[in-house]
């Protein structure tokens, strides 16, 4: 009866090991689908280490330090053309040490040669410069024309505005003045002295004042000449004169003069000219001016004769100024009279060469021209004079 019992245990054994075993080494164990398998995953990885870039050698590092340290760009440029080529296993730490190199010091621009060209005229403040340059600058690079076109307007712009500011101060000045400045001068000298079988000495001496104001410009000039030849005076010329003028427009001004003569050599002791008239600037430049007048005058002469003498004339003048170059000027002024009994004409000529400073030298010619002189006295007398000038 006991028999039963252990059989019926051991087959419950079996049936219980036998699935462990099966769970920890299967018989058969399944295999996987040919066509879902990655050749890759399922093959073995192979296993190689690759050897790191070569260090760029610390001769090359210098050297490119150095190139970029220098600042020119032609140098930097050949230095890593070469380091590339000479080193072709280190381009990963070339590439990196030029590109902390530009990040800090970026290369120039490129050239401009056109427009540095048109930045130094510009600089210069010549305006004929500036637009010479930029007129050929267009014509050769009509692609930058209007690059050209619009420096050269804001070019203008600004001069203008310079311009318009300083004429603007100096108007203020000139309101703010009184009437004893701004006064400017020169005085003039010179002597004679001749030997031989004609003997004489002379003297020539003069002052001229100017004062330009905002709407009142005034002339003043004093001129003395004498000379002695073989013990007789032959030249006794003294003129005083004074001439203001009041401007209604840039180029419109009416004036007044008083002038003041004797020369006894022409026969006269004195003579008094009273005049006031319009006048007109023709040309005024920096160079070149050119001013009109006219109007009436009234003339007193005193002769040396004891006779006296006056009457209403018209008197025409001009004042002529040409600036031949910086130290070398050519003036003209001239006047002429016409009356009922005389008419009479007086020019001065005189070429200026500025020595050094406010000293110059002066050549003038002067003409005086007497339609009915007293008896015994020429139509024309004539005087050159030979002089220093000291401007202040």
């Amino acid at each position: 009866m006991t028999f039963v019992p252990r059989l019926a245990a051991l087959g419950l054994f079996v049936l219980a090991a036998g699935p462990v075993h099966a769970a920890q080494e299967p018989i058969n164990p399944t295999q996987p689908n040919p066509a879902l398998v990655d050749p890759v995953l399922m093959g073995p990885i192979p296993t190689m280490l690759v050897p790191a870039d070569p260090p760029l050698p610390d001769a090359v590092r210098a050297m490119i330090d150095a190139a970029f340290a220098s600042g020119e760009d032609a140098d930097v440029e050949a230095v890593v053309k070469y380091a590339r080529m000479a080193n072709p296993a280190s381009l990963g730490e070339l590439d990196a040490l030029i590109a902390y190199h530009r990040s800090a010091s970026p290369l120039a621009a490129p050239p401009d040669p056109v427009g540095e060209m048109l930045a130094a005229a510009i600089a210069s403040g010549k305006d004929g410069d500036v637009e010479a340059v930029a007129k050929l600058a267009k014509e050769t690079n009509p692609d930058q024309a209007a690059e050209i076109e619009a420096r050269v307007v804001a070019y203008r712009a600004e001069r203008q505005r310079i311009r318009d500011e300083a004429a603007a101060a100096a108007r203020a000045k000139l309101a703010a003045a009184k009437i004893w400045q701004n006064w400017k001068g020169e005085g003039q000298i010179g002597a004679s002295l001749a030997t031989g079988n004609t003997r004489s000495k002379g003297l020539s001496a003069g002052l001229a004042l100017a004062r330009k104001g905002l709407e009142w410009d005034y002339k003043v000039r004093a001129q003395a000449d004498y000379q002695r030849t073989n013990g007789r005076t032959s030249v006794e010329r003294f003129v005083v004169e004074a001439e203001p003028q009041y401007k209604f427009s840039d180029r419109g001004f009416a004036y007044g003069l008083g002038r003041w003569e004797q020369d006894r050599i022409l026969g006269y002791d004195a003579r008094w000219n009273l005049s006031a008239g319009l006048g007109y600037k023709m040309i005024d430049s920096e160079t070149l001016s050119l001013s009109l007048k006219g109007g009436p005058t009234w003339r007193q002469t005193d002769f040396t004769s004891g006779r006296n003498e006056s009457e209403i004339n018209a008197l025409a003048g001009l004042d002529f100024g040409w600036q031949l170059s910086p130290t070398i000027r050519l003036t003209q002024v001239a006047s002429t009279i016409v009356g009922e009994r005389n008419t009479t004409a007086s020019s001065l000529t005189a070429l200026n060469a500025k020595l050094t400073g406010a000293l110059s030298a002066r050549i003038a010619y002067s003409a005086e021209i007497d339609s009915n002189p007293p008896p015994g006295i020429e139509k024309v007398d004539t005087l050159t004079r030979f002089t220093l000038v000291y401007g202040f």
